[in-house]
């Protein structure tokens, strides 16, 4: 009887510790998620610094998918100082929880090792459909395309311009593939990415992916050419030093744009140099000069040789 007693004791204590338990298990998960949640919130509104503070108080509470976006917010450097050891310390804990995008990240942002590749490929990754610091987007073959701490606003257009080198050069598992190439360009281009409006201007005066159109090549050049491009800069000289692709013959302009390029030190320009200077006289040569001198580097296009190079469109 005393035993049955004790036992009966023993089962309303265990009932209440386990449900003791339970409930901080709860309260603690429910912290987790409401500083979550919160956090994406003040990320969207464009309040990284109250990002950063829920999303550390979740991470601490165990949360895999704060731990990622705030390793991601710092090494963005996101409402809180850059700091890449932080960023390797938060992601890493994402990853021994099986987060698949930090692991990707810890990958690619050290040196690539046979054990870490080992490591990376036997690891079991966790689904999630929450909200994450990843650019993702479909490829043409139905692959998804992840780029772990980085967002399309900030980041896409320079992701598309990447994507674009890959399909045109055929690297890292990509097919080599000009139309696919030139699509990511546009896609680069539309969001006033220099390089990839010089990538696309050259497929389309190569006619390589797309319709060949020089008029569209040459349009290219110049929206790049403004933005001080070198590539662009150079190749747009050529096209007034020949009077090429519809435009009037300039050698005066095509000496100004390529002394921009020469002085963003790109090659090309610098070994053409003494072949346009030989086409000037002594009176263009000087013109040239004073129009290149009032070009500063990073600096917008003079009115001057804006009017020379004529309408955009």
């Amino acid at each position: 009887m005393r035993l049955n007693a004790m036992f009966s004791r023993f089962r309303r204590w265990w009932s209440k510790s386990a449900l003791f338990v339970m409930a901080i298990s709860m309260l603690s998960s429910t912290a987790a998620l409401c500083g979550f949640d919160e956090g994406v919130a003040s990320y969207k509104a464009g309040n990284y610094t109250d990002a950063f503070k829920q999303w550390v108080e979740a991470a601490q509470h165990g949360d895999v998918d704060a731990q990622y976006n705030l390793g991601c917010l710092y090494a963005r450097g996101e409402g809180v100082a850059q700091n890449k050891a932080w960023a390797t310390d938060w992601l890493q804990r994402a990853a021994d929880n099986g987060d698949l995008d930090a692991a990707t990240w810890l990958l690619f942002a050290n040196e690539i090792t046979e054990e870490r590749r080992k490591e990376f490929f036997s690891m079991k990754p966790k689904p999630t459909d929450r909200f994450r610091l990843t650019f993702a987007v479909q490829l043409a073959d139905g692959r998804l395309h992840r780029r772990p701490c980085t967002t399309d606003e900030k980041d896409g257009g320079k992701i598309a311009f990447s994507l674009g080198v890959l399909y045109e050069a055929g690297k890292a598992g990509f097919p080599q593939d000009d139309a696919q190439a030139a699509a990511w360009y546009r896609k680069a281009s539309d969001r006033n990415v220099a390089e990839a409006q010089s990538k696309l201007a050259y497929l389309y005066g190569a006619g390589r992916g797309l319709e060949q159109n020089q008029i569209e090549a040459a349009r290219l050049f110049r929206r790049a050419a403004e933005q001080g491009e070198g590539i662009a800069l150079a190749n747009l000289a050529a096209i007034y030093a020949s009077g090429s692709n519809g435009h009037k013959k300039d050698p005066v302009l095509a000496y100004v744009l390529l002394s921009h390029a020469a002085d963003t030190g790109k090659q090309l320009a610098l070994d053409a140099m003494p072949h346009i200077t030989a086409l000037l006289s002594s009176d263009q040569l000087m013109e040239g000069r004073r129009l290149a001198e009032n070009w500063k580097a990073n600096t917008p296009l003079p009115s001057e040789i804006a009017e020379r190079l004529g309408p955009l469109d």
